[in-house]
C-alpha cells in the first residue's frame, strides 16, 4: 500500500472515505461532512443512499469545488458504543471495497470519531490483512492500494500496524502453500532466506541426519516415514538493548498429515496442508518483532516433518526415546504433533526462557469443546499465570479459553507397560487435555503456555479480516504480550 500522510482534501486524488455514525449530526465535523453533500447528508442517510449501520459500505458522488469526487461511506453505528473491534471491521470492509473497486482513496480522518495510536495501528493492520489474497497458482493481477489521509496521522503507529499485518500475511502464505511445494527441506530453506540476513537474528537448522545422530527420537520417528526428512529450525533474536531471558515460541510444523498408519479417511485428509500453521504463525510473530526491531529477546523453534506411510514409518506399538530421554509408546500415529512438539519444547529449555509458548493445530477435541472461534489454552501454572495473555487476547479480539489439565491427565499419559509415556489413550473424549499433558512432560518445569489452534487456525468464511483460509491466529495476541513485556510481570 502506498501512503500519503497529512494532506488537505485539495491535495488528494480519487475517492474520499468517510465514516458516518448514527449521531453524526452531534459531531464537531458534521458541518464539514454535510458540505460534501451540499447540505443533504441527513437526507441521504434517511433515504438509504448512505448508511450508518456498522460496517456497511455505500458510495455516492459529490461536487467539491469544481471537481466531481466519488464518496465512499462506512457506517460506524452509535459513536459512544463503537469498540476497537467494531472499528477494525469497518476499516476492513472499506479496504476490501477499495481494493475491489481499484480506486485511489483519501480518508477523512475526522469522520472516524477516534484519534488514538490504536486507531492508526488498526488502519495499517487492516489495510494489509483485510485485502490478503490466498497463495495460489491462479493468474492474478497485483493491486497496489494508493491511500491518503486528510488530517494528522501517527505514522509510527500506522507503520507498526502495516508491519504486523504483513507478518500475518507472511504466515498465511506458508499455511496456504501446497505440500508438494512446502515440505520440511523447502520450508527450512524459506525460513533461512527470510531471516538469515536480518539484524540480531541467528538461525540454526538441524537436518534429518543430525536429528537422528543427536537423539531427537520423536521428531525423527514421525519424519522417517517420508522421503522428505524432518528439520528442526531454531531462530534466536536478541536486541542489544535488552538483557532479559528469552520468550520461547515453539510451533508444530507438520507440512502434511496423512495420519500415518493410523490413516485418516479420505475426507479427513483434505486440508492437512494446514497442519503446519502453528509453525507458520510462530514465524509470523518473529517476523513482526524482527522487522520492528522490538527491544526484546525471543527464541523461535519450529519442528518440521511430514507424517506419511512407508515401510520406514512409525507404527502403533513402536517405542521411541525422546531428546529428553523419556521413552514413548506410539499407539496412534495420527497423534504425531505432540511427538514433534515434545522434542521441540525440550529444545527450548536449553535457552533458560522466562516462558515457553507452543502453538499447534493439535486436536479435534478442542474443536468439540470450544468450536471454531476459540483457541484452547493450557498451562502448568495456576490460573493467575494466564491473566496477561488473556488480557492480550481481549485487546486483539482473538478469543482464548483456559482448559483443565491436572493429575487425571498426568496419570493417563503414563498408562503404558512399554515406556515412560504413551502418545494416545485412544479414547474419544478429553483429547485436548491429554495432548497438553503429554507435551507438559517435556518443559522441565519452565513456565509454559500451550495453544491448541486446531479450530482457529483458519477462517471458515470470508470476513473483514480476510478471505476464507489461514488466519494467522494468535500472532496479534502474542505480539501484544511480548511488546508490553507481560511475560516479565511480577506475578509470573
Amino acid at each position: 500500500m502506498e501512503i500519503n500522510l497529512n494532506q488537505t482534501i485539495q491535495e488528494t486524488k480519487g475517492a474520499i472515505v468517510v465514516g458516518i455514525s448514527e449521531d453524526v449530526k452531534d459531531l464537531k465535523i458534521f458541518d464539514t461532512l454535510d458540505a460534501f453533500f451540499n447540505g443533504n447528508l441527513l437526507d441521504a442517510i434517511e433515504s438509504g443512499v448512505l448508511s450508518t449501520k456498522l460496517g456497511e459500505v455505500k458510495t455516492t458522488g459529490a461536487l467539491l469545488q469544481t471537481e466531481y469526487r466519488k464518496i465512499i461511506t462506512v457506517g460506524l453505528g452509535v459513536s459512544d458504543k463503537l469498540t476497537r473491534l467494531d472499528m477494525q471491521k469497518a476499516l476492513g470492509n472499506v479496504f476490501q471495497f477499495i481494493a475491489k473497486d481499484g480506486v485511489d482513496a483519501a480518508f477523512e480522518l475526522g469522520s472516524f470519531i477516534v484519534d488514538s495510536d490504536e486507531f492508526f495501528y488498526d488502519i495499517g493492520l487492516m489495510s494489509e490483512i483485510s485485502t490478503y489474497e490466498v497463495y495460489s497458482h491462479k493468474t492474478r493481477e497485483d493491486k497496489e492500494l494508493n491511500v491518503s489521509f486528510i488530517g494528522e496521522v501517527n505514522s509510527e503507529a500506522l507503520s507498526d500496524g502495516m508491519i504486523e499485518g504483513r507478518a500475518i500475511n507472511f504466515a498465511r502464505d506458508f499455511s496456504e502453500m501446497p505440500p508438494n511445494e512446502l515440505y520440511p527441506e523447502t520450508f527450512a530453506d524459506l525460513i533461512v532466506e527470510e531471516f538469515e540476513r536480518k539484524k540480531y537474528v541467528k538461525v540454526d537448522v538441524k537436518d534429518d541426519n543430525t536429528l537422528e545422530e543427536e537423539g531427537y527420537g520423536l521428531i525423527t520417528s514421525v519424519g522417517k516415514g517420508s522421503t522428505k526428512g524432518p528439520r528442526l529450525v531454531t531462530l534466536v533474536y536478541k536486541h542489544p538493548e535488552f538483557d532479559g531471558k528469552p520468550v520461547a515460541l515453539v510451533g508444530k510444523g507438520i507440512t502434511y498429515d496423512s495420519g500415518g498408519y493410523s490413516l485418516k479417511p479420505r475426507t479427513g485428509m483434505v486440508g492437512m496442508k494446514y497442519d503446519m500453521s502453528g509453525a507458520a504463525n510462530v514465524l509470523g510473530m518473529l517476523k513482526a518483532i524482527v522487522d520492528q526491531e522490538v527491544k526484546t529477546h525471543v527464541v523461535a523453534i519450529v519442528a518440521l516433518a511430514e507424517n506419511m506411510v512407508t515401510g520406514d514409518a512409525n507404527r502403533p506399538d513402536d517405542v521411541y526415546v525422546s531428546k529428553k530421554g523419556l521413552s514413548v509408546e506410539v499407539t496412534n500415529t495420527d497423534a504425531e504433533g505432540r511427538l514433534v512438539l515434545a522434542d521441540a519444547v525440550f529444545e527450548a529449555t536449553r535457552y533458560d526462557p522466562v516462558v515457553i509458548m507452543d502453538f499447534a493445530t493439535l486436536t479435534g477435541a478442542v474443536i468439540g469443546a470450544l468450536g471454531m472461534e476459540r483457541t484452547g489454552l493450557f498451562t502448568n501454572k495456576d490460573q493467575v499465570f494466564t491473566l496477561p495473555i488473556l488480557e492480550s487476547s481481549i485487546a486483539t479480539g482473538e478469543k482464548l479459553w483456559h482448559l483443565p489439565m491436572d493429575e487425571l491427565e498426568d496419570k493417563a499419559v503414563r498408562e503404558t507397560a512399554s515406556a515412560d509415556l504413551v502418545n494416545s489413550n485412544l479414547k474419544p473424549y478429553g483429547g485436548a487435555s491429554f495432548a497438553a499433558s503429554f507435551i507438559e512432560k517435556f518443559v522441565e518445569d519452565y513456565p509454559w503456555l500451550h495453544f491448541d489452534i486446531a479450530g482457529t487456525s483458519g477462517f471458515t468464511k470470508a470476513s473483514a479480516y480476510g478471505p476464507k483460509g489461514a488466519s494467522g491466529v494468535m500472532i496479534r495476541t502474542v505480539l501484544d504480550y511480548i511488546k508490553n513485556e507481560k511475560a516479565y510481570d511480577e506475578f509470573n
